[in-house]
């Protein structure tokens, strides 16, 4: 059935969520939910596991009242899809995460995907992309770093336009009347980028700016 209907599953058959908080429930908070409860929406469910997604609060709240089942909407997506709803979730509604909470969600995120911007995941998390910035070194300590990263807008970004530079750099040399933006065509460079290309080319320096030659040499 569609993730979107809801469900009413037995507490006992569901396991406890992977959540991002790292000082688990919160006993003072689940009180207060226990007042509200007939207004709290649905637990967020993995549908694969069973495994909570988001609502461990709701779900203690209900057994306060005596409740043995609570309403639930499935979730479809991998483990780590899973995890970065419930950081999302967490950060939308419900009780703040903690910056500590946060940050060691961030860490885990690039951990496993370390393809994903700074700002995409700081999005997630609730932090800034600053932060994040921070945090991704001691996160990817062992994993090469993808020369690709998927943006808050969810489209992939090369790190290193280094070949890029250097194709439309051939093409300004031999095809000097080529516009502008028939080389961002071909390149997929984008236009201020090109014209820095143009620029530099017309100062009679490199392409490709001496720091990012470094950095590529050492990839």
């Amino acid at each position: 059935m569609p993730a979107r209907f809801t469900h009413r599953l037995p507490i006992e058959a569901l396991l406890p969520a992977d959540s991002p908080r790292l000082n688990g429930l919160d006993e003072e908070h689940v009180r207060r939910l226990v007042g509200i409860y007939a207004s709290l929406p649905p637990v967020l469910v993995h549908r694969g596991t069973l495994r909570v997604v988001d609502g461990m609060h709701r779900i203690a709240a209900a057994a306060h009242q005596g409740l043995t089942s609570v309403e639930v909407q499935y979730f479809d997506g991998a483990d780590e899809e899973a995890f970065l709803r419930s950081v999302t979730a967490n950060i939308t509604h419900g009780l703040p995460l903690s910056v500590a909470d946060r940050k060691a969600a961030a860490e885990r995120i690039l951990r496993s995907r370390p393809d994903l911007s700074d700002r995409s995941v700081a999005s997630c998390t609730g932090l800034d992309a600053k932060t994040v910035a921070t945090i991704r070194p001691r996160s990817t300590t062992d994993n090469p770093q993808p020369n690709i990263r998927i943006g808050a807008d969810g489209r992939a970004h090369p790190l290193d336009r280094t070949a890029e530079r250097l194709r439309a750099a051939e093409l300004m040399t031999h095809r000097p009347d080529l516009p502008l933006r028939a080389i961002v065509k071909e390149t997929g460079l984008s236009l201020g980028t090109a014209h820095d290309v143009r620029r530099r080319l017309q100062r009679g320096e490199a392409p490709v700016p001496e720091g990012r030659r470094a950095a590529a040499a050492r990839r």
